[in-house]
């Protein structure tokens, strides 16, 4: 039987940019047709000639349906949306080619995450760092942070836990340059490592903490399975895994947002 094909095995920047890429060839392709109606009827040239405006438009209307018809995350839509109309803008406002550049690289080393795992930058607050700190057990633990991010968490729960090895993984350089610095300026012991989470062996640790997104999730919960030990703790802020009871919810008083705690030994076979 043949399988069935899926572009979500492929990286999001790609499959981006693979869209884009068709987006333009239909949007050239309608300008083309509208092109050949005021060849054949010039009484509607004024209504139907095609501009570059027409052109990009199109585009990002076209990016727009194929992301959702390809099941991208939500804010990818409004990028593919967005893109060729900010394109236009550039071109109309002659902004130097250096500002791009420029651009690119601070966007590229902020969000690099988004472009490879579809998790975009989510800080977490110190309500969640307090209270994930007080549900641990009073021992030593081996703790890491995964998305970590500028550092925050991983630095705090070093300080109200300072018997436990916190460490700390993320995949974009500029928010693990700055979790560097940070830990150094608060002479933490945390330790941050840039690399992709999927890489990291679950079974050296008692808790995994993420703040991750919901595409992340089925992969994560998949590993976590796979490597925790049935003592350990999985904590996802704000999403939970799809289909999964979690073992207990933790809500703050401030908005609607909660952590969804997942004790690895309640999904083991019996």
């Amino acid at each position: 039987m043949a399988k069935h094909f899926s572009f979500s095995k492929f990286p999001p920047a790609l499959i981006a940019l693979l869209i884009q890429g068709c987006a333009f060839v239909m949007a050239a392709g309608l300008c083309w047709l509208l092109i050949q109606i005021t060849l054949h009827f010039p009484d509607l040239l004024p209504l139907f000639f095609p501009s570059l405006g027409t052109l990009l438009i199109a585009q990002g209307t076209f990016a727009y349906f194929l992301s959702i018809r390809l099941k991208m995350a939500h804010w990818w839509r409004y990028i593919h949306l967005l893109f060729p109309l900010a394109i236009w803008a550039a071109l109309a406002l002659q902004i130097p080619t250096s500002y791009f550049l420029l651009g690119f690289i601070l966007t590229g080393a902020l969000f690099w995450s988004v472009f490879l795992t579809q998790v975009p930058f989510y800080p977490s607050k110190p309500e969640v760092w307090n209270a994930v700190s007080e549900l641990l057990p009073g021992k030593q633990l081996r703790i890491l942070e995964i998305g970590s991010g500028l550092g925050n968490f991983a630095i705090r729960m070093a300080q109200l836990r300072p018997e436990s090895c916190v460490e700390g993984i993320e995949i974009a350089p500029l928010p693990w340059l700055i979790s560097v610095i940070q830990s150094k300026f608060f002479a933490s012991r945390v330790r941050f490592r840039l690399g992709n989470y999927e890489k990291v062996d679950f079974a050296n640790y008692d808790l995994i903490f993420a703040y991750l997104s919901p595409a992340a999730m089925p992969e994560l919960w998949e590993k976590a399975l796979i490597e925790m030990d049935g003592e350990s703790l999985l904590i996802s802020h704000e999403f939970p895994v799809p289909g999964i009871a979690e073992s207990q919810k933790i809500r703050f008083s401030s908005d609607q947002r909660q952590c969804f705690v997942y004790q690895m030994g309640q999904y083991r076979p019996t």
